[in-house]
């Protein structure tokens, strides 16, 4: 804050903004300390301290060299001028890839200056995370921008128009993710005034069932002015993952693509589950024991097998509208119709021969009734003559 502001403002106003702006920097300082251990963790390090853990420039320069592919100057001693040359590689590094530092020089860094700091990894954000190309670093925003206004077109009590309060009640996180992946997220049970529960249901989706590193918390939400770097920090992993926005006739296909796999999965389940039970010796197996199989076995055939063969008759036309279909490469199924009806195939052969076995054991347990109707007539008929 500069002198003039100071001058110009009432003390309890300027105590709001002086708040204000730590509250931001505090949740900036957590967001990038996150956001770099998303990188550095592959190679086994991390940082705990912001401004601290970045000053002899070593994991800065690890940093970069994850980021980009390229391997920086580095060195290893641990004296003052050490540490100065190494964070002055990583500056002179960015300068040559076009990357405008301003104000940054490498004592600042190595002296723990925090708002340099957090000036110099949003400068790195923004170029590798968010626009990947510094030629472009001014649009960034506005691509970011207008990609979650299209993620988010069509969803009600949803409507972009910044970085703070369109994201403060969590709805806008929970659209992007159902525009998307629509079976993760119940967006019709949300409700726009339950700002934490909808934040917190978007954060834990996103970590995981898409694997998007946690980088904001609820807490982040609740202050008066949200940080906008944090929040396109986070957004950015999504726009990575899913950089275009689907149409709707593409969203209507992919929903009919999943519901086909989805189907005949279950319908693949069923019959290798009851293939299996079907392949089960009855023979000479207790008579309360094989009533109840018999039972079992009227239903699976009465029951269960009508709406099956319904299921796969439905499964097969939707095969034969994949295979006419225009937008054939946007379909795409896991379990092949071939696959489906070489398990059915398998089912009724399995099917015909226990019912086979049935009337074969139960055939066989008559004659035992009757033959031990007729040794037990002979007995009583003995023991009558005596």
């Amino acid at each position: 804050m500069t002198a003039a502001v100071e001058e110009e403002c009432e003390p309890d106003v300027l105590h709001v903004l002086q708040k204000s702006m730590n509250d931001r920097s505090a949740i900036q300082k957590k967001t990038f300390t996150k956001w770099i251990n998303t990188y550095l963790i592959k190679v086994g390090q991390t940082i705990e301290d912001l401004y601290m853990d970045l000053q002899d420039g070593n994991k800065l320069i690890t940093l970069l060299e994850i980021l980009t592919g390229d391997r920086l100057p580095r060195e290893r001693g641990k004296m003052r001028f050490h540490k100065l040359q190494n964070v002055e590689n990583c500056l002179a590094f960015l300068k040559r890839k076009n990357i405008k530092l301003v104000n940054i020089r490498n004592d600042d860094i190595v002296d723990g200056n925090p708002k340099l700091i957090l000036g110099l990894i949003w400068t790195i954000i923004l170029n590798f995370e968010i626009s990947h190309d510094p030629e472009s670093q001014a649009s960034a925003k506005a691509n970011l921008i207008d990609w979650a206004k299209r993620a988010c077109r069509g969803y009600k009590g949803v409507e972009v128009r910044n970085f703070t309060t369109s994201f403060k009640n969590g709805m806008a996180f929970n659209a992007i993710i159902h525009r998307f992946r629509p079976d993760i997220i119940d967006y019709e049970k949300l409700i726009p005034e339950n700002a934490e529960e909808n934040l917190e249901n978007a954060f834990s989706v996103a970590e995981e069932e898409l694997g998007i590193p946690r980088l904001l918390d609820v807490e982040d939400f609740l202050i008066d002015e949200l940080d906008e770097k944090s929040i396109m920090t986070y957004l950015s992993a999504f726009n990575r993952m899913y950089s275009k926005v689907p149409t709707e006739e593409e969203l209507a296909i992919k929903m009919y693509s999943d519901r086909i796999n989805s189907d005949a999965k279950k319908l693949l389940t069923w019959l290798k589950t009851n293939i299996d039970r079907l392949e089960k010796r009855i023979y000479k197996m207790e008579p309360e024991l094989f009533e109840k199989y018999k039972e079992d076995l009227q239903h699976l055939k009465e029951e269960e097998l009508p709406n099956k063969l319904e299921l796969k008759e439905f499964l097969a036309d939707c095969y034969k509208n994949i295979e006419s279909a225009e937008a054939e490469d946007s379909l795409t199924t896991d379990v092949t119709m071939d696959k489906l009806n070489h398990y059915w195939d398998a089912f009724e052969r399995c099917l015909a021969d226990k019912e086979a076995c049935v009337q074969n054991e139960s055939d066989r347990l008559i004659v035992v009734v009757i033959d031990h109707i007729s040794d037990k007539h002979q007995l009583c008929k003995i023991s009558a003559q005596n």
